[in-house]
């Protein structure tokens, strides 16, 4: 480590003289390339706060889209449980409908039987009129014959005896009809009563059903406009993602654009350069390029050597991988992940994965505090959910600087560092840029 610092200090030393010696020649370029950076830094912060908008937006959606599903559930289970009144009570209904035929089975049983009875106490009036008839209408010539017909006193009374039991039979058998035709109708009005109580208990049902159906109606109704409400959130949260991942394209473009436009520039200043290079003295233009050659060198050994100098956290801090660079399900959607999730303990210092210029330094729905370098030749890193940051935009960095510490800011779930890289504002795979200390699990 002591002897990467002496090759940076030299390295530093040989760039800043070569340097010096430029900027006189290649003022006019350097002052177009600061404000390109500055009028990129405003563009990508719009960008940013569109996305951070329509990321609003989106949890927006999700969350209102939370309440309906939970509504549809308590809701369903509302109308599973009319319906089971409904059907119990219907149940019921059938039972006393069911009794109210069998009472006017009965009726009609009992209005037969008092018919039967009423033609038998007609014809057993009948029997008696005529007894009446033939013993009193004609009581002279009966008594005679009964008289002649007699053996004796004794005989004649026995004979008169037998003629007025005949006749009480037949008021008794009159009277015994009468009383069972009055039971009859007794046993008939009991009979209406119970069918007027099963009635009324058959229309209490039928209320109760109908009440139950409109209730059940009314949650139908409510379903629909649940279902509606869904839809109209469905739309807004997939507008809300197809927009964030149309301004990410176009930001991720945007960045291309600015990268190629620094290539472009950068061309033209070691086009100037070279040209001024030519009326320097060959001892100058030797000592610059082989400045320029050992800065390279060293800028790579930093960007790939896995020291801690391109360690974007502290050393002997260990951690884990929580989550990868690339596609992943999470919400239940299929989501792209930018970067890598570094989970470690809070606090933990986070630094520079290389020498560059802090682009942005600011606060994001998404990212919190959140820091991005520009390390020239198109690449860009950045490092988010920081409990705090120790850089402002404009800034310049060394690899290893402190720019943050790891905090919960955004979101997330839990304590760890996101850190992307972008090449020409596209995001490649962390792990091609930095090699894990061996305390980490990866």
């Amino acid at each position: 480590m002591e002897q990467v610092s002496v090759k940076k200090t030299v390295v530093i030393s040989l760039i800043l003289t070569a340097i010096a010696l430029i900027s006189v020649f290649a003022a006019p370029l350097f002052a177009v390339h600061t404000f390109a950076s500055q009028t990129a830094d405003s563009t990508t912060r719009s960008y940013e706060d569109q996305i951070a908008d329509a990321e609003r937006r989106q949890q927006e959606a999700k969350d209102e889209l939370g309440k309906i599903w939970n509504d549809q559930y308590s809701t369903h289970e509302k109308i599973e449980q009319l319906d089971l009144v409904i059907q119990r009570n219907a149940d019921w209904k059938q039972l006393a409908q069911d009794y109210v035929e069998s009472i006017y089975a009965q009726i009609d049983e009992k209005n037969s039987a008092i018919e039967e009875v009423t033609v038998r106490i007609d014809n057993q009036r009948q029997s008696l009129m005529n007894h009446m008839r033939e013993t009193y209408m004609e009581q002279d010539v009966d008594l005679i014959e009964v008289l002649l017909s007699s053996k004796g006193l004794l005989d004649f009374l026995e004979k008169l005896d037998y003629v007025d039991a005949v006749l009480n039979y037949d008021r008794k058998l009159i009277a015994q009809l009468n009383e069972e035709k009055v039971l009859l109708e007794q046993y008939e009005a009991a009979l209406h009563d119970a069918e007027a109580k099963q009635v009324e208990e058959v229309r209490k049902y039928e209320a109760i059903i109908h009440e139950n159906e409109e209730a059940k109606q009314l949650k139908l109704q409510y379903m629909e406009d649940l279902e509606k409400n869904e839809n109209l959130w469905l739309e807004e949260y997939a507008y809300a993602n197809a927009e964030t991942e149309k301004l990410n394209n176009e930001l991720q473009a945007y960045l291309a654009e600015l990268a190629e436009k620094e290539r472009k520039e950068a061309e033209a200043r070691a086009l100037a350069e070279q040209q001024h290079k030519e009326a320097l003295a060959q001892a100058e233009r030797e000592a610059y390029e082989k400045a320029q050659r050992e800065a390279q060198q060293q800028q790579e050994a930093y960007r790939y050597n896995g020291t801690n100098a391109c360690w974007p956290l502290q050393a002997g801090v260990s951690g884990r991988v929580s989550s990868e660079w690339g596609w992943r399900w999470i919400w239940g959607l299929h989501d792209k992940h930018l970067g890598i999730d570094l989970a470690c303990p809070s606090g933990t210092e986070v630094y520079a994965y290389s020498g560059g210029t802090v682009v942005t330094s600011t606060n994001h729905y998404s990212y919190g505090n959140y820091v991005v370098i520009n390390h020239g030749n198109g690449l860009t890193t950045l490092y988010a959910h920081m409990a705090d940051r120790q850089v402002s935009a404009g800034d310049t960095v060394v690899a290893g600087q402190l720019i943050g510490h790891v905090g919960l800011t955004g979101s997330t779930s839990g304590y760890h560092l996101h850190f992307e890289v972008r090449i020409n504002g596209e995001t490649v795979n962390p792990r091609d840029y930095i090699v894990f200390p061996s305390n980490w699990v990866n």
